[in-house]
């Protein structure tokens, strides 16, 4: 998972510096745009019919989550955003699970109870951190305008990936590339969709903030290196969406959203990592407690 972890940290760097809808916008464009041609090159027909509906709602559904992702990451923090995110998307495809009839283990039970405590201690900490136009802050520090480091965008992002997990994983279909190519077709056409709607009342989109003076950079080489960060961080969820979609055919669709949901541990280490964001002791607790809840989900399997 180590592809959607790294482009969620890149989607949400970029998300500091231009308006989030933008963002996910030209990042899943230029997913879109790489692939295209491959599954053209790889032949065979697009899925009709249920699969097509099913995949295409998938695709909105896992838009509106990134939306929400790379929100938070924004104006939160990236650790708490991340760790919320990740243990919603684990927590409630496996809830569903045990509530269709597998019974969970000892361990898993424990896993279902660190889980929903963590999420209440991280996202109910009190943030402190330097912000951007701060002294001390670093260049993509982020805005701290969302309350709580920006909880409740890991909320909605987590609900919406737990969403993407269940809905996908219903999809049977041979026709791999395609399926990725109508996720992203589906999620920038309702982006699209709402970008228009709310120019036409008079409103600002969610996540359509003017974009500042500079952001965008002059240079040809600059431009270039934005225009890279955004396709990597596009290419990066797609193939995490790959990976998942051969694990749920695999592993089933529990398994699969646990494992794809380890993938924000990786995005908290690289927000202190690259950017410095460091967190109090009782967030640290919270995140650990995040972390070893997602393992012993994953690890608990079934009575």
């Amino acid at each position: 998972m180590l592809f959607r972890s790294g482009g969620d940290f890149l989607g949400g760097l970029a998300s500091r510096r231009l308006p989030t809808f933008l963002v996910v916008v030209a990042s899943q464009s230029a997913a879109l745009a790489l692939l295209v041609p491959v599954a053209l090159l790889a032949g065979g027909l697009p899925p009709g019919g249920e699969a097509l509906i099913t995949t295409a709602v998938a695709g909105v559904v896992g838009g509106t989550g990134v939306l929400s992702l790379y929100h938070g990451f924004a104006h939160g923090r990236i650790s708490i955003v991340a760790s919320i995110a990740g243990t919603l998307a684990a927590l409630i495809p496996v809830g569903v699970s045990v509530a269709l009839g597998d019974v969970p283990s000892p361990l898993r039970m424990i896993g279902f109870v660190a889980a929903i405590v963590a999420i209440i201690i991280v996202s109910t900490s009190a943030v402190e951190h330097a912000v951007a136009g701060e002294a001390g802050a670093h260049a993509d520090a982020s805005s701290g305008s969302a309350a709580r480091g920006g909880a409740i965008f890991g909320i909605a992002a987590g609900a919406c990936f737990a969403g993407f997990s269940l809905i996908f994983s219903g999809v049977r279909s041979d026709a791999t590339l395609w399926l990725l190519t109508i996720l992203r077709v589906a999620s920038v056409s309702a982006l699209a969709l709402v970008f228009g709607a709310a120019r036409l009342v008079g409103r600002r989109p969610p996540g359509g903030e003017p974009i500042r003076d500079g952001a965008i950079p002059s240079g040809l080489l600059p431009r270039a290196r934005l225009l890279l960060l955004l396709a990597a961080a596009g290419t990066g969820d797609t193939l995490g969406n790959l990976f998942f979609f051969l694990s749920a055919n695999e592993s089933g669709v529990a398994v699969a959203a646990v494992f794809t949901s380890i993938a924000p541990i990786t995005t908290v280490i690289f927000a202190a990592l690259l950017l410095g964001e460091r967190v109090s002791a009782r967030q640290g607790v919270g995140i650990a407690l995040a972390g070893l809840a997602t393992v012993a989900i994953a690890l608990g399997g079934v009575a």
